[in-house]
């Protein structure tokens, strides 16, 4: 194991013996393996282990293992303790998301006050698999299909090569002690879940499949590589820039190939795959005008060609709702919003207030005016989805109220259309920890 981690830090150009490097250490098996590796090797690192406060005792016990483990190395050693259960209450954000977010900070923290330039953390083969797994599932371009690469910026993966497996194996060889966290062995979060039941499934029939996934990522790495060439090659040819403006003529692209290539341009300015399905229906509909937003940009439809350019401060179309924001206002309302811990004790019947499961959402959330083609899920319609452009017809609304109607969207998805109707996919339910009331007060 030891010259398999020398040769693929040397291979992928990770870093050298002159670097100075933070470990991030959990005390679980795959980061005390890499502990150790890097000992074997020659490598003088520093130790950075965070304690979440999540496990009582045992998270205590933790830290001094850790120090205990890093001193018989001589490594300097870092350490931390985090309130991550009131972070995440107060960002309205997972348990684990939150912790990530306060480790990473953490880290960065550390590595300026210490001078370390770079960051190794013990993601392995498996770990690779579970990514795109999720990558898949939560939607994804060329990129996604890669996985983690062996170095990003100043974080580097040096155990990617190598298995679950053959981690613990080469622990048992080398009696390693270890502590394992005991919430892995929980489906309840979506990476656990697909590690302990998906995966596991996929073996019982094809018990080379993990083998085989990585495999597979490493085609999939190589042929992006490629695929990012001529797509780059292809938008140079088709595109030009005009002041502030980059414009793209689609109608010179392939027609087979238009959405790929207008996908991965727009999807590092932060538009989705069905954003670019709907800018081609109207581009082919002839439907200039028709704008699309991300976070920070906005495309417009002219004729045949797609217009890019970065959203100004002060347009109203498209509002941007951080973890912070308790009040926005808009030019005929404002929004106000309260996190709760506890399920209301009644729902008043109001179409001014809406309550949603807080962990069903990502932040930032969007309100903007609605267009030509959304659709949502209305509350109590079982999960049917149906046109705006049918709902408003059904509830008879003028040409004044369709103009001044405002849609509150998390990750695209429309969860309320404000002061009308909830959509079902961001309901409370039996599972709902916290809930995000909204009132709506319009002007």
């Amino acid at each position: 194991m030891e010259q398999l981690m020398d040769a693929y830090i040397s291979e992928h150009k990770l870093c050298t013996r002159n670097d100075h490097i933070l470990v991030a250490v959990s005390g679980g098996v795959d980061s005390m393996v890499l502990m150790h590796l890097f000992h074997q090797l020659g490598y003088q690192v520093a130790i950075g282990h965070c304690n979440f406060k999540m496990r009582g005792e045992i998270s205590d016990e933790e830290v001094e293992f850790v120090r205990k483990k890093a001193n018989l190395y001589s490594f300097p050693f870092h350490t931390i303790a985090f309130n991550t259960h009131h972070y995440a209450e107060e960002n309205r954000i997972g348990i684990q998301e939150a912790a990530r977010h306060l480790r990473y900070r953490w880290f960065s923290e550390i590595m300026i006050e210490n001078d370390y330039n770079l960051l190794a953390v013990a993601h392995h083969q498996d770990d690779q698999i579970e990514t795109v797994f999720l990558n898949m599932i939560r939607g994804t371009g060329l990129s996604g299909l890669q996985g983690m690469q062996p170095k990003r910026d100043h974080i580097i993966r040096p155990l990617l090569f190598a298995s679950k497996a053959d981690i613990r194996s080469y622990a048992l060889r080398n009696h390693l002690e270890v502590r394992e966290d005991s919430s892995n062995a929980k489906s309840i979060y979506r990476r656990n879940y697909i590690r302990n039941k998906w995966i596991p499934q996929i073996e019982k029939r094809v018990p080379s499949f993990k083998a085989r996934m990585s495999e597979n990522i490493l085609i999939w790495q190589k042929s992006t590589r490629l695929l990012s060439g001529l797509l780059n090659q292809e938008l140079e040819l088709r595109k030009k820039t005009e002041g502030n403006y980059i414009i793209l003529d689609s109608d010179k692209i392939e027609d087979s190939l238009r959405d790929l290539v207008i996908f991965e341009w727009l999807r590092p300015y932060g538009f989705n795959y069905t954003q670019v399905t709907q800018m081609i229906e109207a581009i082919e509909r002839n439907h200039s005008g028709r704008i699309f937003y991300s976070v920070n940009n906005r495309v417009t439809t002219d004729r045949k060609k797609l217009v890019l350019s970065t959203k100004s401060p002060d347009e109203m179309d498209f509002i941007i709702i951080h973890q912070d924001d308790k009040i926005i206002n808009l030019e005929n309302g404002r929004l106000e919003f309260i996190l709760m811990t506890n399920h209301p004790d009644f729902f008043p019947d109001d179409q001014h207030m809406a309550h949603i499961d807080a962990q069903k959402i990502d932040f930032p959330l969007t309100v903007r005016r609605w267009t030509d083609g959304d659709s949502f899920q209305p509350l109590g319609m079982n999960g049917q989805s149906q046109k705006l452009k049918k709902y408003f017809r059904n509830r008879k609304f003028n040409t004044f109220q369709k103009e001044n109607q405002w849609l509150l969207l998390s990750d695209d998805k429309i969860c309320w259309v404000i002061g009308e109707r909830l959509d079902e996919r961001f309901r409370i339910d039996e599972h709902t920890k916290y809930v995000l009331r909204i009132h709506w007060q319009p002007f």
